[in-house]
């Protein structure tokens, strides 16, 4: 017992260091500068085998007076639409000349005010952690949580945001046991599944600490956590003068979308790369590409199956623009608005294993085929598990690796009406690029397993990229993001 107490008592004292070391650090970097009012960290032991960490400090950067801001964005924007951003935008200078605790909730007031729960919960889930991860003052001082011994409940303390801003990122990545701060109110009567902004803040004096992590229970789980999914449109950190730009860009970005939807459709292969080229659309292709099939005569074992790592949905278009000509694409799921804005021929598949084998050999007998054997779309440097199938319809398949550059808005989306828009906020980017590199083929008749083949083309793909394959699957991604399985209505 008295070593697993001074093994705490060492673990606990290097962390309040740690944090305490580089928040000076950072502070007297600005010297001349107003220091963003913010408290201090701080990390407290409370009894033989709890600790209180405030983790204000450690989320926020200290270098950024607006760094509160972002957050708050991403909720309005995210739940409530571009509307509920802008008026958020357009009171925070006036929100900059109050206080930190009455500016903090002011901006919670107007990011939640009329939000659904669900809504703000999905946010939490999806968006704000990969925002916290990539700006986090902090990320090595919140990754020591994770070093505790097991036996230490950690519990995180915030005074800048609701507990459900913040509780799914220093839960579920970083390894806290539970989240102490204020929560949203919710609204009267037939109201109570919105919020009305208002923070209600609650007692975090000791007892009411010790109290809650006697309530829970300690986790088993290694932290920190990979992020593999996460949702949301924006791509940048909004701080409120990159937010601005966004509004200013934002009608241009919807006529530069239409006509460079133009160019696909109405041009020919050919020539629409390089009109599209002239916009700000890039193409760039890695190694040689494969040579068409010859014209003249019947192919008596079809086209050639291309399959490829799946980031948007706009991969196969990706795929033709590399080969400069057209090919047929499969997908899981497909919105009528992609369909008809489509350049090349689509086709749904169902799940159903026979079904969905039948309709890709037809397509194989009629040309060339592109599909994601993902099933799903991934934003960061991981492969989900392919499905075997696609190893089992042709003689000779050619993995395709791909990866996208965008720089404002993301192209992928788990809502059956966003994902309708998913093509649209791609050529919304001011400099969208697509990278293709095609790899060796690959001979599923050599005696292997269809799923051993999967595998090898998983791998290939991933040494390519410099990804990380993993076992996860559309499920996993969408019970994460979505609330749901991600099964669809199909054709």
């Amino acid at each position: 017992m008295a070593s697993m107490t001074d093994r705490f008592a060492s673990r606990a004292l290097h962390l309040r260091r740690f944090v305490k070391r580089r928040l000076v650090v950072g502070l007297l970097g600005r010297r001349g500068e107003a220091a963003v009012a913010a408290p201090p960290p701080r990390a407290r032991r409370i009894g033989e085998d709890a600790l209180i960490v405030d983790v204000d400090a450690l989320l926020l950067k200290p270098s950024s007076a607006s760094a509160v801001f972002s957050p708050y964005f991403f909720v309005a924007v995210e739940a409530g639409g571009y509307s509920h951003g802008l008026a958020l935008l357009a009171l925070y200078p006036a929100l900059r000349v109050l206080p930190h605790g009455a500016r903090v909730r002011a901006m919670a007031m107007v990011a939640f005010c009329g939000l659904r729960r669900d809504e703000a919960a999905r946010i939490r889930r999806a968006v704000l952690p990969k925002h916290f991860f990539r700006e986090s003052a902090n990320v090595h001082a919140l990754e020591a949580v994770g070093a505790l011994p097991k036996e230490v409940k950690v519990a995180a303390m915030t005074r800048s945001f609701p507990a459900v801003m913040v509780d799914a990122f220093l839960t579920e990545y970083v390894g806290f046991d539970v989240v102490v701060g204020a929560e949203e109110k919710g609204g009267a009567r037939y109201l109570l599944t919105y919020l009305t902004g208002v923070m209600e803040r609650g007692e975090l004096d000791t007892e009411t600490l010790e109290l809650a992590l006697k309530r829970i229970e300690k986790k088993k789980d290694y932290y920190p956590r990979p992020m593999v999914f996460h949702g949301g449109r924006l791509a940048f950190t909004p701080t409120p003068a990159a937010a601005l730009a966004m509004y200013i860009y934002l009608p241009f970005a919807v006529v530069l979308a239409v006509i460079r939807i133009a160019i696909y459709v109405l041009l020919p292969w050919r020539l629409s790369s390089v009109v599209a080229g002239l916009t700000g659309v890039r193409v760039r292709v890695i190694g040689p590409t494969p040579p068409a099939a010859e014209d003249g005569g019947a192919k008596p074992r079809g086209g050639r199956l291309y399959a490829c790592n799946h980031r948007t949905l706009q991969d196969p278009v990706g795929i033709a623009c590399a080969l400069r000509r057209p090919v047929a694409a499969v997908t899981y799921s497909l919105s009528r608005l992609s369909e008809v804005l489509s350049p090349i021929p689509l086709r749904l598949l169902t799940r159903s294993r026979d079904e969905d084998r039948r309709r890709m050999s037809s397509m194989l007998a009629r040309g060339d085929v592109v599909m994601c054997p993902e099933g799903t779309t991934c934003r960061e440097p991981y492969l989900l598990r392919f499905s075997p199938l696609f190893a089992e319809l042709a003689p000779e398949l050619t993995p395709v690796a791909v990866d996208t550059r965008t720089a404002m808005f993301y192209a992928t989306s788990t809502s059956p009406v966003a994902k309708s828009f998913d093509s649209v906020y791609f050529l919304m980017n001011p400099r969208p690029e697509y990278i293709v590199q095609f790899l060796e083929a690959v001979n599923p008749e050599s005696g292997r397993s269809s799923i051993e083949v999967a595998n090898e083309v998983q791998r290939a793909l991933a040494s390519a990229l410099g990804f990380e394959g993993t076992a996860l699957t559309r499920k996993d991604k969408y019970l994460l993001l979505a609330g749901n399985e991600g099964v669809v209505k199909t054709k």
